[in-house]
């Protein structure tokens, strides 16, 4: 498929990399936070939460913010080609 294959990465593997940076105080607003922005209806919703939340990570644990800067685009493939809400219970959430 060359340039036309589309690559849908991991959110859970995502989050929870994301999360492992983060003290226990934090790890549970967080995964609310990303879990939230994984389960927006569009792609605009969804990248403008997840930039928020690369925002504050930045203030608290830049390791953190890197991890979820790291592939952001790719953990939203399902959003960006509209198939998000289509697919989401079998290749977005752990089984």
């Amino acid at each position: 498929m060359g340039k036309y294959a589309v690559i849908q990465r991991c959110q859970w593997h995502k989050r929870e990399n994301v999360l492992s940076y983060l003290n226990d105080s934090n790890k549970e607003v967080y995964r609310k936070k990303l879990n939230k922005a994984y389960n927006s209806e569009t792609y605009e919703t969804a990248l403008k939460e997840l930039k928020s939340i690369y925002n504050e990570l930045t203030k608290i644990n830049k390791n953190a913010a890197n991890s979820l800067l790291e592939g952001l685009e790719e953990t939203l493939t399902l959003h960006r080609i509209g198939l998000n809400e289509d697919f989401q219970k079998s290749l977005v959430q752990p089984i």
